[in-house]
């Protein structure tokens, strides 16, 4: 299970549903920012907790986004402490939202030629963590099956009614996707991360043949 981002104000902790808010804007801040987009890219293709790591995750962070979003919420600053692991988890559905958000998803993500992890990480992809590969699995196989609603779980807020609505439709396409007689918890963040990284990932590659 993905890290929960501890932001903090005024000596208090948010409660997570509101670190989650706060953590998909800051998100939308930095890949929105030029001089960020190489930083993003090159630590998205760091494995996740490996050495290269958290020092690929503070070159692709900008505190000035954080303190942008923080006074648009709530007109204050807040000092984030935040996991690698969840700062690469916010980013893809950001870069989704950013790149799909209003032209929707692409045709023929159903179609993409079935992924390669090695050709996603610039590392040694056997020391992955034991849950990213299922993770990643089971997002791609939802994104392809229900394309559209992944797009409206993507582009809703966190936490919101919208939000609630979709997961509530992918439940029995989750159930799809999973090997037989198995079981599987998400957390919602780790959900929303799965499937923002399946969902780019498809919606690029489909985008960049179509072309």
């Amino acid at each position: 299970m993905l890290a929960t981002p501890v932001l903090v104000a005024a000596q208090d902790m948010l409660p997570a549903h509101e670190a989650e808010k706060d953590l998909a804007d800051y998100a939308d801040c930095v890949v929105k920012r030029k001089a960020y987009r190489k930083p993003v890219a090159e630590f998205l293709r760091v494995v996740p907790d490996s050495a290269p790591f958290y020092r690929a995750s503070m070159k692709a962070a900008d505190l000035t986004c954080l303190n942008d979003s923080a006074v648009r919420r709530r007109a204050s600053k807040l000092e984030m402490r935040l996991q690698p692991a969840t700062f690469r988890g916010a980013l893809y559905p950001a870069l989704y939202r950013r790149d799909y958000g209003k032209a929707g998803p692409p045709a023929g993500m159903a179609t993409v030629a079935a992924y390669d992890l090695s050709k996603e990480f610039d590392g040694d992809v056997s020391a992955l963590p034991a849950d990213y590969a299922p993770g990643r699995a089971i997002g791609d196989c939802i994104a392809r099956k229900a394309p559209q609603d992944v797009h409206s779980m993507l582009v809703s807020y966190p936490w919101s009614r919208g939000e609630d609505a979709t997961i509530t439709r992918l439940k029995p396409v989750l159930a799809n996707c999973l090997p037989s007689q198995q079981t599987v918890r998400f957390s919602r963040e780790a959900l929303r991360a799965y499937l923002g990284e399946a969902a780019y990932k498809l919606a690029l590659a489909s985008s960049t043949s179509a072309a």
